[in-house]
């Protein structure tokens, strides 16, 4: 029969001419839902082997031509460098940053607890200052209520408000600190996994990946300018807003630490402001300036001061270009709104997972804007 068919010039229907082709497609997407449901358990760590895999392909390039080539042993040396240069320094980097959390907690609730603010409003400050600026104000705005801008700067309100505050930056570090520390030692059978998630993705990622994009029904040269597209705003997220955020938090932390004050917890809170818009590491610097004037550390505050203006805000100016020389701008805002998602949809792994995600749209975006460009220039001249 089949000869007698080909005899006639008839050919059989492809598998995606008839309903077989769709039959498939909804098998392969009914195993993709069963497989994610055995899998999510394991979400963490998939997601934390990846980011592991990504950040330690420059090292295992080089031991790569070291060992001449053989994986194994390259990628056995990668992940024993990771362990010992990277895990090992962040456990004992948040388990230092929660101690010395309270510590800063505490001081600042001792500054305010000890009546610095009413001697300062009780003082030159508030005679020469506040009150005649009140006066101004309720002399030429009529609708203005003096009392209840007077109630707000009162040193009542302000010590409530900052303790309150510094209370919120505190439990918010803490949390931080704890939970990553609780995340990357959390059993020895869940790291005992992301070790061996990391080993296969660093050993088998590629050819994973490659044939992921094998089964795109797309170009060839379209998957090239999507990889190239997330290799370029990946580069761009982490040396335009991160490094640069880290290296910021870094003088913050040193001149803290010169101040006199706690280096690790406010270098990573202004690490963290670094990214927003405005506010930046001012929002941190200032008022630790302020309050040690304040607390009559006036040479330590005065230096506070000059060092924010001068090193850690000025810093940004040439730091983001020098870090993102040949690379596309991912906007910091971004980066800052996509963390802020992730860490309120996935937790402490948004913080990973939330830029990531800016990043896969963003490369595919451009990838279309390539691929259709002749179109919407096209649609441009109308």
């Amino acid at each position: 029969m089949a000869d007698q068919n080909e005899n006639n010039g008839e050919k059989k229907p492809g598998v995606f001419a008839d309903y077989g082709g769709a039959f498939l497609l909804l098998c392969v997407l009914c195993s993709l839902i069963l497989v994610f449901q055995v899998l999510k358990p394991f979400f963490t760590v998939f997601v934390l082997a990846a980011f592991l895999a990504v950040l330690a392909q420059p090292v295992k390039k080089r031991l790569d031509r070291l060992t001449r080539y053989r994986q194994t042993l390259s990628v056995f040396l990668t992940i024993l460098a990771l362990i010992l240069f990277v895990i090992i320094p962040l456990v004992l980097l948040f388990s230092l940053l929660a101690a010395e959390s309270y510590q800063a907690y505490s001081w600042i609730n001792q500054k305010v607890q000890s009546g610095v603010l009413e001697n300062v409003q009780g003082g030159v400050l508030g005679k020469r200052f506040v009150e005649p600026v009140l006066t101004w104000l309720g002399s030429h705005f009529q609708s203005l209520d003096v009392d209840a801008v007077r109630n707000m700067l009162s040193a009542e309100s302000i010590s409530r408000n900052l303790a309150g505050a510094a209370g919120k930056i505190t439990n918010m570090v803490i949390a931080f600190a704890g939970s990553t520390v609780t995340a990357i030692t959390a059993t020895l059978w869940q790291f005992v996994l992301l070790l061996f998630a990391l080993f296969y993705f660093l050993k088998d990622g590629k050819k994973v990946l490659g044939w992921g994009f094998h089964l795109l029904p797309l170009p060839s040269s379209l998957e090239k300018e999507i990889v190239k597209c997330f290799s370029d705003v990946s580069r761009s997220a982490f040396f335009g807003s991160f490094l640069t955020s880290v290296i910021q938090g870094i003088l913050g932390g040193m001149g803290f630490f010169i101040a006199g004050l706690p280096p690790l917890v406010w270098g990573v809170v202004m690490a963290f402001f670094s990214m927003i818009p405005l506010a930046g590491t001012a929002a941190i610097w200032l008022p630790a300036s302020i309050l040690l004037i304040l607390t009559e550390r006036v040479g330590h505050g005065i230096f506070l001061l000059c060092w924010g203006v001068f090193v850690i805000s000025a810093s940004d100016n040439f730091l983001r270009p020098f870090l993102m020389r040949g690379r596309s701008d991912l906007p910091p805002v971004l980066v800052f709104f996509s963390i802020l998602g992730g860490l309120a949809a996935f937790g402490l792994l948004g913080v990973l997972i939330g830029p990531l995600s800016m990043v896969i749209l963003i490369a595919f975006l451009r990838a279309y804007e390539e691929a259709a460009k002749p179109v919407l220039d096209e649609l441009d001249k109308r």
